[in-house]
């Protein structure tokens, strides 16, 4: 975090100076009803609760925004593979496909088969970690 933004923190959670009508700012009132002091005290719970829920949220969006940046890194890890296999099998493809020779006679190798089986099984593991984020 910068500078500019743990004092802005610091300024909106210091406490505020708040003016009540007959009551100077030195000294505290002497009585305050007894249900109105409770009402105070439930008031200041109920804030504490809602900032520590809203911490919460936070750190849980925190936690979901680096997970997203971890998929994504290993979608276009996996995309970039993809490609890769897309270009040798279309090299291979060239190379077999001649004027002798028919298409339908080209196989791709097995290792080529792996390899996409390979990525489709990381490509689900990945639909299933998103689907267990969101």
């Amino acid at each position: 975090m910068t500078k500019e933004f743990q004092d802005e923190i610091k300024k909106a959670v210091e406490r505020p100076v708040i003016d009540v009508p007959g009551v100077s700012r030195g000294s505290p009132p002497v009585f305050v009803k007894l249900e109105r002091y409770k009402e105070i005290l439930d008031d200041v719970q109920k804030l504490r609760s809602y900032s520590l829920g809203l911490r919460d949220a936070i750190d849980a969006m925190a936690d979901i925004e680096k997970e997203l940046k971890t998929a994504m890194t290993l979608i276009n890890k996996v995309l970039d593979k993809v490609n890769i296999l897309i270009s040798a099998v279309d090299s291979k493809l060239l190379q077999k496909a001649g004027p002798s020779s028919a298409l339908s006679t080209i196989k791709p190798p097995e290792d080529v088969e792996s390899y996409v089986k390979g990525i489709y099984d990381q490509i689900e593991k990945l639909k299933g970690e998103l689907k267990t984020l969101s």
